[in-house]
């Protein structure tokens, strides 16, 4: 594995992500009640790159499921 932005393969070993003020929305994901529901992507674990600082994030297995089958309906 390399670094995107520097294509360094000095990374740290994977981790845990251990905060939720990261994350990505996608917007009408599903629908609700009343309007459509987005989809939270938070990240599971995470490495930094080791010659530039650059913080990788990467997906649970179970958001990674939600997100192959697509969207509902």
């Amino acid at each position: 594995m390399r670094c995107p932005v520097c294509a360094s393969e000095k990374l740290s070993e994977e981790t845990e992500h251990a905060s939720s003020e990261v994350h990505l929305r996608f917007k009408d994901w599903e629908p609700g009640f009343v309007q459509y529901k987005a989809l939270m992507v938070y990240p599971a674990r995470g490495r930094v790159c080791l010659a530039c600082g650059y913080l990788l994030f990467f997906a649970g297995e179970e958001t990674l499921e939600t997100l192959r089958k697509g969207r509902p309906g």
